[in-house]
């Protein structure tokens, strides 16, 4: 049985025995549990917890509590808890999951949390938290991708930044060669499976590929395969950070010992913040060198958990956290992140910030890793291919062939 059908008969059972979240509701006090990662982010994780919990001051009567979970645990942490009718009052879901905790019955409908000046003011963003016509969670942050290189690096390398990928290979290949360090890194690992789905989205829509089209898988269509090709390539050239998953590649990276990334403008955000080694305006960044110019996006989104005992407190600050301070303060945190209003980022942050402005461009060019058509099975999906892209890169399998593989076993699903 997998985890989403688990976390869907367990709430079945509970909402049918008159356990929903609603049967011991507040009155718009006491104590808000809110999860996300963010806050173990050093930094930008004090930045955004202060943020949201300028509320207490606006509302003396409510508290809130973090609940900080590493994010390659984030999702099977919130399943088990929500699964056993537990859970924070408030978290943040990323894109993929929320197709998975709405068909469970776990999310709380939003459609009555804010006015029609609340509503007018929210941004197309929004509508990817609308599933079976209702709103089931307000976008916290769309953030985008790019590759970003230490210009310190490249300069002690004497390499100029990649525009296509045998560019990008051949550079992180000299940056190894003189100096010893990885000259790329990125997500690679199934130990990290939903954020590395995310993150490898960039390749599969920038090789031209997709994963399904009108209505059909497309799992093994060309440009899939050119996608894990390339991937295959970078990882067995030698010049890159193998068996690093993200935390460490991000801290080689904040240290001045990896060359370039493609990873987000958050990840980003956090790795130069305070950095005197490697500062904001020592890091260069551009479109992903691959021939298409789409690329993905990670999008996440606050929703409230249906077994909630403060749901009334916690549609409150809802209502609070999408007014225009609010979401100005966000916007600070948050940084190149597109919010879920039009609220941009001070003007200097940006300035000193100069990489912002590539991350913010890639927005109209960008896209999410759920599949289209196949929202619910997308964690399915999502483990079928990957763990044949795995095969790729450690076992040498043949792109194509373990591709064809994924199409037809993930086709079984339905």
């Amino acid at each position: 049985m997998t985890m989403r059908r688990y976390v869907a008969i367990l709430l079945a059972v509970a909402l049918t025995a008159g356990c929903g979240g609603g049967a011991a509701d507040d009155d718009g006090g006491g104590e808000l549990v809110f999860a996300n990662w963010q806050w173990l982010e050093p930094g930008r994780g004090e930045a955004l917890w202060t943020a949201v919990n300028g509320y207490t001051t606006a509302d003396p009567a409510v508290t809130l509590k973090q609940q900080a979970i590493a994010r390659k645990d984030y999702e099977s942490t919130l399943k088990t808890q929500i699964g056993a009718r537990g859970g924070p009052d408030l978290l943040i879901i990323p894109d993929t999951f929320l197709p998975e905790l709405a068909e469970a019955g776990a999310l709380e409908p939003l459609d009555d949390v804010l006015d029609d000046a609340g509503k007018a003011a929210l941004n197309a963003t929004n509508d990817a938290g609308v599933l079976d016509g209702e709103q089931v969670g307000y976008a916290w942050e769309i953030v985008n991708y790019a590759l970003f290189w230490n210009t310190k690096v490249l300069d002690q390398a004497g390499v100029q930044p990649p525009t296509d990928f045998p560019g990008l290979v051949t550079a992180a290949k000299t940056i190894k060669d003189k100096t010893g360090n990885p000259g790329f890194a990125v997500r690679h690992q199934i130990n990290e499976e939903a954020p590395w789905w995310i993150d490898f989205s960039n390749w599969s829509y920038g090789f031209g590929g997709a994963w399904s089209k009108d209505g059909a898988l497309t799992i093994d269509a060309p440009g899939n395969v050119a996608a894990v090709t390339a991937f295959r390539d970078m990882y067995t050239s030698g010049a890159m950070a193998v068996g690093d998953d993200a935390s460490t590649f991000r801290s080689k990276f904040k240290a001045g010992t990896v060359g370039m990334m493609i990873d987000n403008s958050s990840a980003l955000a956090t790795m130069v913040a305070g950095n005197t080694v490697v500062p904001s305006t020592g890091v260069g960044a551009s479109p992903l060198p691959f021939p298409a110019k789409a690329s993905g996006q990670a999008g996440f989104f606050i929703g409230i958990n249906a077994f909630s005992k403060n749901k009334t407190a916690a549609k409150k600050w809802l209502r609070w956290f999408y007014g225009a301070g609010p979401q100005k303060q966000a916007a600070a945190a948050l940084g190149a992140s597109v919010l879920g209003t039009d609220t941009t980022p001070p003007a200097e942050f940006v300035t000193a910030n100069p990489w912002v402005p590539t991350f913010q461009a890639q927005a109209a060019l960008s896209a999410d890793a759920v599949i289209d058509g196949f929202e619910t099975e997308t964690p399915q999906i999502r483990h079928i291919v990957l763990t044949e892209v795995e095969k790729v890169l450690v076992d040498g399998e043949d792109p194509a062939v373990a591709l064809a593989r994924a199409q037809e076993a993930a086709e079984k699903l339905r």
